[in-house]
């Protein structure tokens, strides 16, 4: 360990001297004090919430990846570079103990630079609260559903798998399927029209939703606030507006709210007075629109129920450990590409990640479509050309389809080897007041904050063992 430690310190104060962490320190100060004063929200508290989390600590954390990336990068290959990694390779120093040295440094700069920014965010957040001048109700009601640490609760969905398949069999059996579409794709689009049928409320209709709530703690027993969130669109495109009346249920007590809302925008409900251990709520969404207008919600996230797990206070330090692990996986592939690789190539790959986890939502939605779906998708763009009056273009080449087959495994490597990355969602949940699980912190600190590294680390030192290295010049 003595060695670790001598290698981490001398890594440590080389980049201390450097002008980079001078300038990356003011980028971070800047960003963690001075960008919120700029901030105006969209005049509710939750909506500057939101904003202020989502923007001071994607920022810092964006600036601090790539310098840590950079910085892992040369931590090696400059060294290699300016022939003075090779004094250390001739002392008795194992190259796995140079690599974790190298790492460490790269974890105390981020650690403190992390914590520094995190400080700043959440006291200029709260001073601004304060200073902004919003509605006493209004703070207060951001305070219980964004600014805080939420548990949401989902209904489950129905089996419809048996209906979907007999209307499959029915369309089949009169020849209306369409032909040259995969099966697994035709069953998609009828699985997807099912559920829209299921979660359309007509006028004057109504739907229930029954959430089957989780057990609180003893501590939680006394009556809680309950948080309900929906969104739908309306059937009618120029309607401005839905009324509609919601009901919720729990343990024999009942709460009704008539509400006047815009289709399309999320909707928060705050519902006081609730018993907490009632295992299960039902909530009633009752279509009043005076236009007869149908409303639609998606099945999964339309409607759900939110209730107290835990502070804020303890949610925020789940978050900022959730990104000091996702700078130390940054580390490790940096330290590791400078190991296999000269400077400019190392840094040019790093920037690529970047680029990469900046279309992650794209890359992860197309990499869990099934195959044929993705295929049958794309491959329609290479048929090429088709004359005015044909009736639809051409059917796929098999070169299109295979161009189309390659895209979508370089999606799915690309989604299987970056997945811890990609899905990354710290900063989205934290902003909308909504629970990290400890259980999910701590299965990412095994995966990202051990496993990974130790892995490019054996392989980093693997390398650093059998690559040739250019001996200084004799003066």
């Amino acid at each position: 360990m003595s060695q670790i430690a001598a290698i981490a310190l001398l890594a440590l104060r080389t980049a201390l001297r450097s002008r980079v962490i001078l300038v990356l320190l003011l980028l971070v100060l800047a960003a963690g004090f001075l960008l919120p004063l700029a901030f105006r929200g969209d005049g509710t508290p939750e909506g500057f919430i939101r904003l202020h989390l989502s923007y001071t600590l994607g920022i810092a954390v964006f600036l601090l990846s790539l310098a840590t990336l950079w910085a892992g990068c040369a931590a090696i290959s400059q060294e290699a570079d300016d022939k003075t990694l090779q004094l250390l390779l001739v002392k008795p120093v194992p190259r796995l103990r140079i690599w974790l040295g190298k790492w460490l440094a790269l974890l105390l700069i981020d650690a403190l630079l992390l914590a520094l920014v995190g400080a700043l965010s959440a006291a200029t957040l709260f001073v601004q609260l304060r200073r902004a001048g919003f509605d006493a109700d209004a703070l207060a009601a951001a305070r219980q559903t964004t600014l805080a640490s939420l548990q949401t609760v989902r209904a489950p969905l129905p089996d419809i798998e048996a209906d979907v398949r007999a209307e499959y069999e029915t369309l089949r059996a009169r020849r209306l399927l369409p032909p040259n579409v995969a099966e697994a794709v035709l069953l998609d689009s009828l699985r997807r029209t099912q559920l829209a049928r299921l979660y359309s409320i007509a006028p004057g209709a109504a739907r229930a939703w029954t959430f089957d709530r989780p057990r609180p703690a003893e501590s939680r027993a006394a009556p809680q606030p309950v948080v309900l969130q929906f969104k739908c669109d309306s059937s009618l495109p120029a309607a401005t507006d839905l009324r509609a009346t919601l009901a919720l249920q729990a343990g024999g007590e009942t709460i009704a709210r008539d509400l006047l809302a815009l289709p399309g925008s999320l909707q928060t409900l705050v519902f006081e007075g609730l018993p907490a251990d009632a295992p299960q709520a039902t909530v009633t969404f009752s279509n009043r629109g005076t236009r007869a207008a149908t409303l639609f919600f998606d099945p999964a996230d339309g409607l759900v129920l939110r209730q107290p797990a835990g502070s804020f206070a303890g949610n925020y330090l789940r978050a900022l450990a959730q990104l000091f692990l996702r700078l130390a996986l940054f580390a490790a592939i940096g330290v590791t590409l400078g190991t296999l690789l000269s400077m400019p190539v190392a840094t040019f790959l790093a920037l690529v990640l970047i680029l990469i986890l900046q279309l992650s939502g794209f890359i992860s939605a197309a990499a869990q479509v099934d195959r044929e779906t993705f295929v049958q998708n794309v491959a329609p763009f290479g048929a090429g050309g088709h004359a005015h009056g044909d009736a639809e273009p051409p059917a796929p080449s098999l070169a299109a389809r295979a161009a189309a087959t390659a895209l979508f495994y370089a999606y799915r490597g690309t989604w299987l080897t970056l997945r811890p990355l990609l899905e990354d969602r710290t900063l989205d949940a934290l902003s909308t007041g909504t629970r990290l699980p400890p259980r999910d912190l701590l299965r990412n600190a095994l995966q990202q904050g051990l496993v990974l590294p130790l892995l490019l680390a054996l392989l980093s030192a693997a390398v650093l063992r059998r690559r040739e290295w250019a001996l200084p010049a004799a003066n």
